[in-house]
């Protein structure tokens, strides 16, 4: 195979993304530079992040008008907001008058936004209501071109509370956009008996020193788990639940776990999303006879005897390009530089849930997930590994290839792999593809 020497790669508008995936029957790779070069991380932030559906929030952190939060669509800085008609907005965050940053917290509530250089003030709609002294002496003359206010984000719409925001005007509709990946979705929620989920206090904030890519494949890698958390598969074997798990890890030595996790399928999706569905990590009727008995016999009820073994099994699955959805968390990233990620991570209650479920589901996230859990650590460790091993150029190609002969490709374009495949990491890379691919 041809391919274009590194040291060839220039401007973002100069790239040719097909030459950085190595693509045919037999091999799946990605170049070194797709990871570390400036110029591709441009062109993924005009590409990508502004041309699809981007995670900015969920209903519940603004769920009263004047609420609101911050957020980013790739490096663009935005504000979620609640007008005062109950609609939301996604308005760039960022005054028209000098540029500054109108909303620093992650989270508040107002009654309108006023730019802290010069006081030029904004309705909840991102609508200018006033400018500052005018007509005082300096100011601005009778036919001032006044501006409408902070720009809008032209699409935002929402799936389930998920709330999703796009500066393309011209792309598809998020129902389209999501395809089966709503599946993930309504299962998650779907543990609720009514379907909803609230979220539940601060966020864990975490920045690694590696690209936004990293996170994206890692989600939905099923590959890595008994080899990256070697440590607390130790733990896990020796203490079991008595650490707090609840569920999310089942299986007692590292021989049982991996019977666990290499059941079910994977999927590369539409669009770049992802999935790793698995009903056989839950024993339908040892929780029908369990402490939540009433509880699970509801959502049995809720979704029949066939969905129900999947609604309260494993699933795990990525929303491309910065939403992934694994045990009872919402994760989402931001990129910073090519090397530089942040990762916020939400816990969420299941709305009329037994409250001792949720609790104990959220002791297993501090366990493996938070700041002084095992999890996190591990992979943010790997992924600065990997970044440090891309800084050199010996050798050019990442090897994406596992299961790539036994993936199933659907007439819909979807493909289904098994449950350890690399496919969902193509899935990511197949989207990445063809966006980056436009000018």
């Amino acid at each position: 195979m041809s391919v274009m020497n590194a040291r060839e790669y220039g401007a973002a508008s100069e790239l040719d993304p097909a030459s950085l995936i190595w693509e045919d029957e037999r091999h799946y790779r990605v170049h070194t530079r797709a990871y570390t070069d400036q110029a591709v991380f441009d062109a993924e932030m005009e590409r990508i992040f502004a041309r699809v559906w981007v995670f900015v929030g969920h209903d519940s952190e603004i769920p009263n008008p004047g609420d609101y939060k911050t957020a980013y669509i790739g490096t663009q800085p935005v504000i979620v907001t609640r007008a005062d008609d109950g609609a939301v907005h996604v308005l760039v965050n960022r005054c028209v008058h000098r540029g500054a940053v109108i909303a620093r917290e992650a989270r508040g509530t107002v009654r309108d936004f006023t730019c802290p250089y010069h006081g030029w003030v904004f309705a909840l709609d991102g609508k200018l209501l006033a400018v500052s002294e005018r007509n005082d002496s300096g100011g601005y003359a009778p036919d001032f071109d006044v501006p409408e206010g902070l720009h809008r984000v032209p699409r935002v719409d929402s799936y389930r509370g998920l709330i999703f925001a796009c500066l393309d005007p011209d792309a598809v509709d998020l129902d389209t956009y999501l395809g089966r990946a709503k599946k993930t979705i309504d299962r998650k929620f779907g543990r609720s008996p009514v379907g909803r989920i609230a979220v539940r206090g601060k966020p864990f904030v975490m920045r690694y020193q590696g690209n936004w890519k990293f996170q994206v494949e890692n989600i939905v890698d099923a590959y890595h788990f008994l080899h990256t958390h070697k440590g607390f598969v130790a733990l896990q074997a020796k203490y079991g639940e008595t650490t707090g798990d609840y569920g999310a890890h089942k299986g007692g030595s590292a021989k049982a776990m991996r019977q666990v996790r290499f059941k079910g399928s994977s999927w590369a999706l539409r669009h770049g999303h992802a999935q790793l569905e698995n009903s056989g990590t839950a024993n339908p009727d040892e929780l029908l006879s369990g402490p939540h008995r009433e509880y699970y016999e509801a959502l049995r009820d809720i979704h029949g005897p066939d969905e129900f073994p999947f609604v309260v099994g494993r699933m795990s699955g990525t929303i491309f390009p910065n939403l992934g959805l694994i045990h009872q968390q919402i994760r989402t990233w931001r990129p910073i530089a090519p090397d530089v990620t942040e990762v916020t991570i939400y816990l969420y209650d299941l709305v009329d849930a037994p409250k001792e479920f949720n609790d104990g589901w959220m002791r297993s996230q501090e366990r493996f997930y938070g700041p002084a859990g095992h999890g996190m650590a591990d992979d943010v460790d790997i992924f600065a590994r990997n970044q440090q091993g891309l800084a050199g150029s010996a050798v050019e190609w990442l090897l994406l290839e596992r299961g790539l002969q036994t993936d199933e490709k659907l007439a819909n374009g979807d493909t289904k792999g098994l449950p350890a495949s690399e496919a969902p990491q193509r899935a990511l890379w197949q989207a990445w593809k063809q966006l980056m691919a436009q000018r």
